[in-house]
């Protein structure tokens, strides 16, 4: 199987970038970890937003993301938009059976920061991809890529947001 990572940059309006980071800002953020179901990574919980239907419409990200996706073969599951700040432990992960469109919401933020996400290989020991955090970047992929979020360095402003959006294969 071809698991195909594809980034897009400038991926929003101006406009519609704000409207997300502002949306994101204003969100309510609840102690855990929603992004993966192994045990060993619920010991360090990190802050994270889960998304119901309203707040995907507020947030009036999807609709651009079905027009890239445009796969008639998968359906919205859900929405979660995680927050990291500096020395934050975060853990690879995977999302079987799933694509992601990952969405990075900062309007600001320098390379020297951080907070890169890592896609590795199936062995989890050689790094495939590293994006570096970028602002107005989509990154959609197959979520059995295994991968994780790097935190921010301390010279990096406070909170990290991203916004994951997650698909069903049909």
């Amino acid at each position: 199987m071809n698991k195909k990572i594809e980034t897009v940059d400038n991926f929003l309006s101006p406009n519609l970038a704000q409207i997300v980071f502002n949306t994101v800002i204003r969100s309510r953020y609840l102690i855990g970890w929603d992004d993966s179901y192994e045990p060993q990574n619920k010991t360090h919980p990190n802050l994270h937003s889960p998304y119901n239907e309203e707040d995907v419409k507020n947030l009036r990200i999807l609709d651009p993301v079905l027009k890239k996706l445009n796969n008639k073969k998968l359906t919205y599951h859900s929405c979660i938009v995680n927050l990291t700040k500096p020395l934050d432990i975060n853990f690879i992960h995977v999302h079987p059976d799933q694509m992601v469109a990952l969405y990075y919401c900062n309007p600001t933020w320098y390379t020297e920061w951080g907070g890169e996400t890592l896609f590795y290989e199936d062995n989890r020991k050689e790094i495939r991809l590293s994006s570096p955090y970028t602002p107005n970047r989509l990154i959609i992929f197959d979520g059995s890529v295994p991968h994780t979020i790097k935190a921010q360095n301390l010279l990096g402003p406070s909170y990290r947001f991203s916004v994951s959006l997650f698909f069903n294969r049909l």
